[in-house]
């Protein structure tokens, strides 16, 4: 299960996003949301809000990591 993460904490991740994430189209959209989070009186879609939402998550539900020693 992944958490609800606020509007705050997704456009916090986004410019990190814009020039880490796998793919052209994600690079591009992350890009436009943190650019858009700027905007007075913007309010992200629920399309985009889901979006971001899994783009985030991604970041930190890969999963458990082993360290080596």
């Amino acid at each position: 299960m992944t958490a609800e993460r606020s509007l705050e904490h997704l456009l916090f991740h986004m410019p990190y996003l814009a020039k880490e994430a796998d793919t052209d189209w994600e690079r591009q959209f992350a890009a436009d949301m943190a650019k858009r989070g700027r905007w007075r009186n913007w309010t992200p879609t629920a399309r985009q809000m889901k979006t971001m939402q899994n783009m985030v998550s991604g970041l930190f539900d890969e999963g458990p990591s082993l360290i080596e020693v």
